[in-house]
This record gives C-alpha cells, sequence and structure tokens, in this order.
C-alpha cells in the first residue's frame, strides 16, 4: 500500500508542478488536495500514525487509496502490494 500512496504522491506533485506553470489555479487546487490525501494515507498529517492502532491505520491507508485510486487508477496495479498484481 505504501507504494501506491507514493505513487499517487509523485503523480499529484507533478500535476502541481504541470498546474503552476500553465496559470490554471482550479488545477492547481485539485492537485495540491491529492498531495495533501496521499500524505494523510501515508502518515505524514495528522492524526500522527504512531498515535494509531494498527485498524486505525488500515482504515486511513485503504480510505486514502480508495479516493486516490477514484481520481486516477495506478496503471498496472491491482488492490494487492505492488504493481502487477
Amino acid at each position: 500500500m505504501r507504494a501506491r500512496l507514493l505513487h499517487h504522491l509523485g503523480v499529484a506533485r507533478s500535476a502541481v508542478r504541470a498546474a503552476g506553470r500553465s496559470g490554471d489555479d482550479a488545477a492547481v487546487a485539485a492537485a495540491r488536495a491529492r498531495v495533501r490525501l496521499a500524505k494523510t494515507g501515508l502518515g505524514e498529517r495528522r492524526p500522527a500514525w504512531w498515535d494509531q492502532d494498527d485498524a486505525a491505520r488500515r482504515a486511513r491507508w485503504e480510505t486514502a487509496l480508495a479516493e486516490l485510486d477514484a481520481q486516477d487508477p495506478a496503471p498496472g496495479w491491482s488492490a494487492q502490494e505492488g504493481p502487477g498484481g
């Protein structure tokens, strides 16, 4: 799951740069929201991952991935941990 979240984070960061270069404020805001969501899934935003039990951390990952995948599915990745299944 970490690899998938990192993939989404990289894609979102690229989208922030591209939208910024094009001057599209709405696209910048949307891309920044995706960065925030990926970072939340990774535990880099509140609540702190070390303050959560295993079930809460898993729920955080799964919720973030479901939302990110709905926006932009990672090509070639299944619901498993890594590429290709």
